[in-house]
């Protein structure tokens, strides 16, 4: 097919070939149709050709000089009428060139529109991202004070774990939720060990991660564990039959949780250690004296209800400075912790063994009469003279003295019990110790 300026010259010689052929033939005619060649002009311009301008005014041109030259009488007016057709050559270019700056104008203008439009654009996702984030983070902060309330107000580890469950049931719902405290054999769970931290399976049929494939007994899964003290302590897996239920915003929930039921776990354990310390002696892990006060009084508070019986032993190992100084601190370190040792195997679960003071220990037996409690402190009191307390080889001895009162038969307070105990050990003392005394 023929181009757009094929076109536009075969227009142009249409015109320009049928006049010059008239002009030859009737000389003439000249005058009246030479303005005719100016249609032309007008059809390049129409077709947006500025070039065929410059070829068929050249042309134009000389058809009007060759005229001039054969009709003197007329040259006047065919040197007007070229002048015409120069002059509407021109302003025809002139016009041209207006309407291509007004394009240039325009399309820039339009180029500037549509910038700004992509701009708008851009910023409305932005601001959409934006939204779409600040509404994950709200949603996050929402869990984190939920599950922050809900774990952190109690301080049982069961409870940690029951409230767990109802707050990852609560979250996840129409899902498996599992709390464990091993990760051997379940494939998701032994992803968490090996990454220790939160992980996600979209689809466990093609995730490349999991060994039992379409056999892991779920589609789609996320799994975290929880660490107490920076070690892991258990394992939590929420799973569905359902390919991609899950995705980074649930797995960042259950981050958030489990660090919750983690602090919550860890807030429990250095409560607990707080507490052994406070309530246990550190060297003997016997109960402290402060703790044997608090439990003396209720044991007689309960055995004034139930009108039962309370003894108390006092023991001291005798000659213990002496002991210290010949051995050294740690073979007396050692001693303590060994007649700790032999006082709680004497025990029964209900009696309450705890270290009084320096080398004293205290015995609270409920429901045991004087004379019972005597006998047992006699069977202590050999069992410690027949002990050979081996420090890094050597063999040594030692014997405790032993002062022994009961409630109500001697007294119905907590310090007189204690008072009669010890008057008691500072006679068997003062006897020539290794004895009982428990009247």
């Amino acid at each position: 097919m023929f181009d757009y300026r094929f076109l536009t010259l075969l227009g142009s010689t249409l015109v320009f070939a049928p006049l010059s052929v008239l002009f030859i033939v009737a000389p003439a005619l000249g005058p009246a149709f030479f303005p005719l060649y100016g249609l032309i002009f007008l059809w390049s311009d129409y077709r947006r050709e500025t070039e065929s301008h410059v070829i068929f005014l050249f042309m134009v041109s000389i058809a009007g000089m060759v005229l001039a030259a054969a009709a003197a009488p007329l040259r006047p007016v065919y040197g007007l009428e070229v002048a015409g057709m120069w002059l509407l050559a021109w302003a025809l270019g002139l016009h041209h060139r207006s309407g291509s700056d007004a394009l240039k104008e325009a399309r820039l203008e339009l180029a500037s529109v549509a910038a700004a439009i992509r701009d708008d654009e851009q910023e409305s996702g932005r601001l959409r991202a934006y939204h779409s984030a600040a509404a994950i983070q709200i949603n996050l902060r929402r869990i984190l004070i939920e599950s922050a309330r809900s774990l952190g107000s109690t301080l049982d580890a069961r409870e940690v774990h029951l409230r767990l469950s109802g707050v990852l049931n609560s979250r996840f719902p129409g899902t498996r939720v599992r709390i464990q405290a091993w990760a051997s054999g379940d494939p998701l769970l032994d992803l968490a060990f090996k990454n220790g931290t939160v992980v996600l399976v979209k689809d466990a049929a093609t995730d490349p991660r999991l060994t039992s494939g379409p056999q892991a007994g779920f589609r789609s899964g996320i799994a975290a564990p929880i660490k107490v003290m920076r070690q892991p302590s258990g394992f939590v897996k929420v799973e569905s039959d359902t390919p991609a239920a899950f995705g980074p915003e649930e797995a960042q929930a259950l981050d958030l949780i489990t660090t919750m039921a983690s602090l919550s776990l860890e807030n429990i354990r250095i409560y607990e250690s707080v507490r052994e310390q406070a309530t246990h002696d550190a060297l003997t892990q016997l109960f402290s004296h402060r703790a044997f006060q608090s439990r003396l009084g209720e044991e007689l508070l309960r055995a004034g209800r139930g009108q039962t019986p309370v003894s108390v032993i006092l023991g001291d190992v005798d000659h213990f400075k002496g002991y210290n100084d010949r051995y050294g601190h740690q073979a007396g370190d050692h001693l303590l912790r060994s007649v700790a040792s032999i006082l709680t195997a004497f025990c029964r679960p209900v009696d309450f063994p705890a270290r009084y003071g320096g080398e004293e220990f205290c015995l609270i037996l409920p429901s045991v009469s004087l004379p019972e409690a005597a006998a047992l402190a006699e069977r202590i009191r050999e069992r410690v003279a027949a002990e050979p307390f081996v420090f890094q080889g050597e063999k040594t001895t030692a014997t405790m003295s032993f002062g022994v009162s009961c409630f109500p038969a001697d007294a119905t307070t907590p310090s007189q019990i204690v008072r009669v105990a010890d008057e008691r050990l500072y006679r068997a003392k003062g006897k020539g110790r290794n004895r009982v005394v428990g009247a």
